[in-house]
C-alpha cells in the first residue's frame, strides 16, 4: 500500500494546486450512479466516475461522495445502503479506507447538505449535483486535473501492469480456442474465463473478430456460428485492475505458413519499433506519421501498392489501409484524458487535417502510458473510393479481403531515455 499512499499524496498536491489556480476553496467528487433505462426499472451496469476512482481504488461505490479541502485529510461519505435486495459489501474497513476520514452513510438523507457558499467545486453527474453551474464540472478545473492525470504515479503504472497480466491470460486462452476452430462467442467466453472477469468488468466491449470481421474497426458482435473456414482472428480486449485498464490487440492467421501470416509478422516488427520510440519529448503526431510510412512499406513489400511509402503517405493512400490513430493515453479510462491538451490551462492541440481520428496530439511526457496500435485493413467501404487508383494492385487486395485486417497493440510507459512495454515485459 506504500505506492498507493504516495499516489494519494501526489494527487492531493495536484488537486490543491488545481484548486488554487482556478479559484476554488475545495472540491466535491461524486462517485456516480446508474440510471434506469427509459420506462424500465432495470439499469445498465454502474461505472464509477474516474475522478473518484483516481482517489478510491474501488469501482463499486455508487452514490458516494469525496470531499477534498486543502491541508485536510479527504472525507469519504461511503454509501452502504440498508438494502435486502442486493449484496452490500462493507468497504469501510478496507486497507485503502484508512487514508480517508470515512463516514458511512446508510440512507441518502444522511449525506451532507451541499451548497455553493463555501466556494467548493463539484465534479460528477449533473443530475445529482445541488450546486450552481459555475461550480459544476468547471472546464478550467477539469483541464488542470486532466493534465495531472497524464503522468502516472508508480501505483497507477502498477495497476495498469496488473491489468495487462490479467488480459494476457485471456489473450493466450483466446488464441488456443481460435486454433481449435471455435466461434467468436466461444472465443470470448474462453477469454473471460481466463481473465476471471465478467464482461461488465471489462474496461470496454471485447472485439472478437474472425475473417472479414477483422476489417470492422470496432466490431461489436460475437457470433455463435463457426465460419466455414478460419482464416484470421483479431482480438482487441483488455482487463481492469482497481479501475485501471489494459487495452491489448493481437491478430492471428489460422494458416501459419500463409502470406498473411508473414504480413502479421512484418506488422509486429514495426509495432515493436514504434513502442521503442515512446521517449519523453517525442511528438506523437510525428510518431503517427512514422507509423504510416512503416505501414506503407509493408504494403509495398507485399505488393499491395506499387508506389513508394512516401508517395502513399503524401497522397493519403495509406489512410485507406490505416484509417485510425496510432493510439491514445491509457489509465482510468481506456481513451484517457488530455490527449489533445498541451498544458494545464487546457490549450488544445488540433488533429492534423489529414489525420482527423488521432486521439493523441501531445508531445509525450515521462511516466505517461500510451497505446501503440498500428493497423493494416482491407475495408471495402474505403477501398471502393480508391477504385481508380493506379497505385493499388487490386489482385492482391482481392486476395486479402477475406482476411479482414491486422492490428497489434501494446501498452507502453513513456521513459526519459527508453520506454517500458507493459504488455511484452
Amino acid at each position: 500500500m506504500n505506492d498507493y499512499k504516495q499516489h494519494l499524496e501526489t494527487i492531493q498536491k495536484a488537486t490543491e494546486d488545481a484548486l488554487q489556480a482556478t479559484g476554488f476553496n475545495g472540491l466535491w467528487i461524486y462517485s456516480g450512479h446508474s440510471e434506469n433505462y427509459f420506462l424500465d426499472d432495470h439499469a445498465p451496469p454502474y461505472q464509477v466516475n474516474p475522478h473518484f476512482n483516481w482517489w478510491v481504488p474501488d469501482t463499486d461505490v455508487s452514490h458516494s461522495l469525496l470531499h477534498i479541502v486543502p491541508g485536510q485529510k479527504p472525507t469519504l461519505y461511503l454509501s452502504q445502503p440498508a438494502d435486502f435486495w442486493h449484496k452490500i459489501e462493507d468497504r469501510s474497513g478496507a486497507d485503502w479506507a484508512r487514508n480517508f476520514a470515512v463516514k458511512v452513510v446508510h440512507h441518502q438523507s444522511e449525506m451532507p447538505v451541499i451548497n455553493d457558499q463555501l466556494n467548493h467545486a463539484w465534479i460528477g453527474d449533473r443530475s445529482w449535483q445541488p450546486m450552481a453551474a459555475e461550480y459544476t464540472n468547471s472546464d478550467k478545473l477539469l483541464a488542470h486535473l486532466h493534465f495531472s492525470r497524464v503522468q502516472k504515479t508508480p501505483y497507477e503504472i502498477h495497476c495498469i501492469e496488473q491489468a495487462n497480466r490479467l488480459a494476457l491470460k485471456g489473450h493466450q486462452a483466446a488464441a488456443e480456442v481460435f486454433y481449435s476452430g471455435a466461434s467468436e462467442y466461444d472465443i470470448n467466453a474462453a477469454y473471460l474465463q481466463a481473465c476471471q472477469q465478467s464482461q461488465n468488468q471489462m474496461p470496454y466491449g471485447n472485439i472478437v473478430a474472425l475473417n472479414e470481421h477483422a476489417a470492422v474497426l470496432h466490431y461489436q458482435y460475437q457470433t455463435t456460428k463457426k465460419p466455414d473456414h478460419h482464416r484470421t482472428f483479431l482480438i482487441d480486449a483488455g482487463a481492469a485492475y482497481n479501475g485501471y485498464a489494459a487495452d491489448i490487440t493481437r491478430t492471428y492467421a489460422y494458416d501459419k505458413h500463409s502470406e498473411f501470416n508473414d504480413m502479421i509478422a512484418a506488422m509486429d516488427t514495426l509495432q515493436v519499433d514504434l513502442c521503442d520510440a515512446c521517449i519523453a519529448g517525442q511528438d506523437y503526431v510525428d510518431l503517427h506519421v512514422q507509423a504510416h510510412l512503416k505501414i506503407a512499406g509493408v504494403l509495398h513489400q507485399f505488393n499491395i501498392i506499387n508506389c513508394d511509402p512516401e508517395t502513399a503517405v503524401e497522397t493519403g493512400l495509406s489512410n485507406t489501409f490505416f484509417p485510425h490513430g496510432l493510439g491514445h493515453y491509457l489509465g482510468l479510462q481506456v481513451h484517457d484524458v488530455a490527449g489533445h491538451q498541451s498544458d494545464a490551462a487546457g490549450t488544445a492541440i488540433k488533429q492534423p487535417d489529414n489525420h482527423p481520428f488521432l486521439r493523441l496530439t501531445d508531445v509525450l511526457r515521462e511516466h505517461a502510458v500510451v497505446t501503440i496500435e498500428p493497423g493494416l485493413y482491407f475495408i471495402p467501404m474505403l477501398l471502393q473510393s480508391q477504385r481508380n487508383n493506379k497505385h493499388i494492385n487490386w489482385d492482391k487486395v482481392e486476395k486479402f479481403l477475406p482476411y479482414g485486417g491486422i492490428r497489434i497493440e501494446d501498452n507502453v510507459v513513456v521513459g526519459k531515455t527508453r520506454s517500458r512495454n507493459l504488455t511484452r515485459s
